[in-house]
């Protein structure tokens, strides 16, 4: 028990605002609502958050290769999925329906980069093995690649001209 505290509370302080402004992010995506598409595409700096990690892993240069191929294979998936939750796009405007993989996702990438810190710390040897070099990268990569394709996916659908106004 005194294992789990001493994680919990060593673990920086900032680290619970963001995880609560993640939770509160994923559970807006879970409903149906309009949007301007343009912050939008703030979506994929959700990336950023990976450098510090990769940039620790023991070969980085591995690490950031992993994770990009990774990512470009996250945005087809998130440009896939995407064309399922448009409802319509109408100009800068788009209505789309909830969706629970938004908060699957960013709860992945909190708690795996979470993890990774918490193993590097106590099990440093896994962290340097080849396997979890370019196994993690890629899982954060994948995940991460979501966040672009999906804007993507809004920005080139195809606008209706007989959708609803806006707040209408």
């Amino acid at each position: 028990m005194e294992i789990i505290v001493g994680i919990f509370t060593g673990a920086p302080i900032w680290i619970w605002p963001l995880l609560l402004l993640l939770v509160l992010l994923g559970l807006h995506a879970s409903k149906t609502r309009e949007l301007l598409i343009l912050p939008y595409f703030a979506m994929p700096l959700i990336a950023l958050t990976n450098v510090p990690t990769l940039l620790a892993q023991s070969q980085p240069e591995r690490a950031f290769l992993a994770w990009g191929l990774a990512y470009a294979c996250g945005a087809l998936v998130g440009f896939s999925l995407q064309g399922r939750w448009i409802l319509w796009r109408r100009g800068l405007r788009a209505k789309v329906t909830g969706e629970w993989l938004s908060l699957a996702l960013m709860m992945l990438l909190f708690w795996a980069n979470f993890a990774n810190g918490l193993l590097d710390a106590l099990a440093p040897e896994v962290t340097a093995l080849a396997a979890y070099g370019i196994g993690f990268p890629a899982l954060l990569g994948l995940a991460s690649g979501t966040f672009l394709g999906r804007p993507l996916r809004i920005v080139l659908w195809r606008s209706q001209t007989n959708a609803p106004l806006p707040n209408s």
